[in-house]
């Protein structure tokens, strides 16, 4: 059997556990990379850890970003690995060693910063307008990714006990608070919008379920007005963070367990980065400076 082959299993077993569509297009992207440097005709005993190695150093001396060389290296060990456990590998892709990604801070938006954005959503159709302030909201403030936005229905807000259900990565469903100020939004929003029988929350001008492009797009367009750093898994990391905060300042606990199920992570060690950088923050903002006593 031939790597193009595989792979092509590889993608069916993947649909069948009801991965997304966002997901299976992602897997066909980056693992495409990796199988276009081995060969999509290359047998799989031809498939040696030499070339894996070989791939390895090629993605290394690139000159893209660390951080996309890991996910290239990690998508194809994802592969590698479903190979090993389904077929006949000559070697355990389960050993490969994968570099590491550095390590970037959040970046927390100010409060002012904050107001600067939402005093930045404005387009020439006040639904849309609206549509665009409950959105960057949820982000930010419930910590919703982008796919789970595009797929909220109206069916599942409960602005009464605000909180609504989200259909996560895996069609995972979980329930997300919201704010007062994410209610207003949205009930102002719903509001105004003329497509009053769709099911879909969030809808495109002509009245289709909008799209993560879409999202993209008027949040780039809000990067480049406000001059800030924002994108929407920024906003997810600022929920993730203020909530570690929130909790360790009212309560002394960053309360991550919590956390990770509201963000719907696998597993909480993907949630305790928030609690560490929390907890860096805090340990910042009660410094005294020593110096300062003695030199004062």
């Amino acid at each position: 059997m031939v790597v193009r082959e595989l792979f092509k299993k590889f993608i069916t077993e993947k649909r069948l556990q009801g991965l997304s569509d966002d997901s299976i297009m992602s897997y066909r992207n980056i693992i495409g990379i990796f199988i276009d440097y081995v060969g999509a005709d290359l047998p799989l005993c031809d498939l040696s850890k030499d070339l894996v190695d070989k791939f390895i150093l090629h993605c290394l001396d690139s000159h893209l970003a660390r951080n996309t060389v890991v996910t290239y290296i990690r998508n194809a060990k994802v592969f590698l690995c479903w190979i090993y456990e389904n077929d006949d590998l000559s070697f355990n892709p389960h050993k490969i060693k994968k570099p590491r990604a550095p390590k970037k801070k959040v970046q927390i938006y100010s409060d002012a910063e904050v107001v600067r954005i939402f005093n930045s959503i404005s387009t020439s159709v006040e639904w849309i307008t609206l549509r665009n302030k409950a959105i960057v909201s949820l982000m930010y403030d419930s910590g919703i990714r982008q796919g789970e936005v595009c797929r909220l229905l109206r069916k599942d807000l409960d602005f009464e006990r605000k909180l609504f259900k989200v259909i996560g990565k895996g069609a995972k469903e979980r329930f997300v608070p919201m704010g007062n100020a994410s209610v207003s939004f949205l009930q102002a929003y719903l509001a105004k919008c003329p497509y009053k029988d769709a099911q879909s929350v969030f809808l495109l001008r002509n009245g289709q379920p909008i799209t993560r492009n879409a999202i993209r797009l008027f949040v780039n367009r809000l990067k480049h007005q406000t001059g800030l750093d924002i994108s929407s898994h920024k906003f997810r990391h600022n929920f993730a963070t203020n909530y570690c905060l929130d909790n360790l300042q009212s309560t002394g606990s960053s309360n991550v367990y919590d956390l990770s199920i509201l963000m719907g992570h696998e597993s909480i060690e993907t949630t305790k980065r928030y609690e560490h950088f929390a907890h860096e923050l805090v340990a910042v903002q009660k410094h005294q400076s020593h110096l300062d006593s003695i030199l004062h």
